[in-house]
C-alpha cells in the first residue's frame, strides 16, 4: 500500500539498541567490562530557554541496584549507569564511534543520547552492529550480491572490500557482552539453539518503537515494530518480550543450512 521504505527511510528512537556504541566507546576509552558503574539516583541540570530544567533518568524497572558492573549494566539494559557512564567518557567520543561504523542521522550531544533518544533508521543501526560481528571491519553495504548473465557468467560484484574502523579486541569484548544479554540479560529470548547470539533490545520512551538488533559469526539482522504514526505499543511492552522472539524465529530459519565457524580470537 505505500512505496515508503521503514527499513531505509523511517528514522526512530532506537532506545537502548543505542547503548553498545556507549560501551564501545568506553572500551577504547580504557575502561573494562569488570570496572563498577554507580546505579543510584542522579538529577542533571540541563541549559533551557530562560535557564535551566532538571532531569532525572530512572531505569525500566524503577528499581536502583547500586554499584553494578559494566557487564551487568549492558546485559540488563539499566539506564542510569548508562547515563552516568556516558557523563565520564563524554558525548564526542560517542559520537565519533557511531560515525565510524556507518550511524549518519543527526546525533544530539547530550546526555539523553546514552539512552537512544536520536533517531536512526534501521538499516544503518544494523550495520553499525555488523562492524562488531565483523571483528571491528566496516564493510560497504551492497544491496545486490552478484549479477551473473544466463550461462553463469559473472557480470557485476559490489566492491566489498572492507577497511577496520574499531580494535578487534574491542568488537570481541563488546560481543561478549552482547552475548550476556542474551545469555542472563534482556535479549534471553532471541536464543537460537546451537549458535552463540550476541543481541540488544531497544525499547523507546512509552514503548513506541520496539528492537531487536543481533548477529552471529554468519549473519547480522535487525528488527523494529512500530506504526507509522508513533503509537505507544502496550504500557507494560518491551522489545525483549515483543521482538526478540520474532527476530529468534528468523534467525533460526536463516541459519537452518549454515555451519557455526567459532570467531578468532584477537592477539
Amino acid at each position: 500500500r505505500s512505496q515508503f521504505n521503514r527499513a531505509v527511510q523511517a528514522r526512530r528512537q532506537p532506545g537502548s539498541a543505542f547503548k553498545p556504541f556507549v560501551f564501545a566507546a568506553a572500551l577504547e576509552c580504557g575502561f573494562s567490562p569488570t570496572d563498577l558503574q554507580d546505579d543510584y539516583p542522579v538529577t542533571y541540570a540541563l541549559p533551557a530557554p530562560g535557564g535551566h530544567t532538571e532531569w532525572s533518568p530512572v531505569n525500566f524497572d524503577r528499581q536502583f541496584r547500586g554499584p553494578v558492573t559494566l557487564r551487568h549494566a549492558l546485559e540488563e539494559s539499566i539506564n542510569v549507569p548508562t547515563v552516568r557512564l556516558l557523563e565520564q567518557i563524554g558525548v564526542d567520543p560517542v559520537i565519533a564511534l557511531a560515525r565510524r561504523l556507518g550511524l549518519q542521522s543527526a546525533l544530539r550531544p547530550e546526555l539523553a543520547l546514552a539512552l537512544g533518544v536520536s533517531e536512526v533508521s534501521l538499516l544503518e543501526l544494523t550495520a553499525a552492529y555488523g562492524v562488531l560481528a565483523h571483528r571491528g571491519v566496516r564493510v560497504p553495504l551492497a544491496p545486490l550480491v552478484r549479477v551473473t548473465g544466463p550461462t553463469g557468467e559473472l557480470l557485476e560484484e559490489p566492491w566489498t572490500l572492507g577497511r577496520p574502523v574499531v580494535a578487534p579486541e574491542v568488537a570481541y569484548v563488546m560481543t561478549s557482552l552482547l552475548q550476556g544479554a542474551v545469555v542472563r540479560g534482556t535479549a534471553k529470548r532471541a536464543a537460537v539453539p546451537g549458535w552463540p547470539v550476541a543481541a540488544k533490545t531497544g525499547t523507546s520512551q512509552d514503548a513506541v518503537d520496539m528492537w531487536l538488533v543481533g548477529y552471529t559469526p554468519r549473519l547480522v539482522a535487525g528488527l523494529w515494530i512500530g506504526f507509522d504514526r508513533p503509537a505507544s505499543l502496550g504500557s507494560h511492552e518491551s522489545a525483549g518480550r515483543q521482538a526478540a522472539p520474532i527476530w529468534a524465529e528468523f534467525m533460526r530459519r536463516a541459519l537452518a543450512e549454515q555451519t557455526y565457524e567459532p570467531p578468532l580470537l584477537p592477539e
